[in-house]
């Protein structure tokens, strides 16, 4: 008694693979004089052909969708914070070195290390000046007076 047939229309009618197509063992007479979809599909109303559960398929889903190129991250706003950043500080360096306060190999090397993420903001950069470099800084002008 071979039900490849009654597998393969509870299969169709299910929407799954005919190995998760799973029949009661109790009903088999019944399944095997199944021809139509008809009765196929009443077998399924009736519970003597179900779905084979196997495994937790959200955690085999979570685990399918984990490489690098599914992770979805806005990059516009931290882009956006890292330019206000720099531009700070590439504007201070830059004034430094009018001022004569710094040379050139010493402008470049600052700005290497502003690029590279040393400074969080322009306090850690004058910092870093007068402990490392041991410069003494120039008064700097700000928008609300002087510094």
């Amino acid at each position: 008694m071979t039900l490849k047939t009654q597998r393969r229309l509870a299969a169709e009618i299910m929407g799954i693979g005919e190995n998760k197509v799973r029949f009661d063992y109790l009903r088999l007479e019944d399944i095997s004089k199944a021809i139509t979809r008809q009765d196929i599909s009443d077998l399924i109303k009736e519970k003597a052909i179900n779905k084979r559960i196997t495994g937790n398929s959200k955690v085999k889903k979570e685990k399918r969708n984990r490489g690098t190129g599914s992770i979805k991250v806005r990059v516009k706003n931290r882009k956006s914070k890292y330019m206000a950043k720099i531009r700070k500080l590439r504007r201070y360096i830059l004034e430094l070195k009018e001022k004569k306060a710094i040379s050139q190999d010493e402008y470049n090397l600052l700005r290497k290390m502003a690029k590279s993420g040393q400074f969080k903001a322009r306090r850690y950069l004058q910092e870093y000046l007068t402990t490392v470099m041991k410069k003494i800084l120039p008064k700097h002008k700000d928008k609300f007076g002087e510094k």
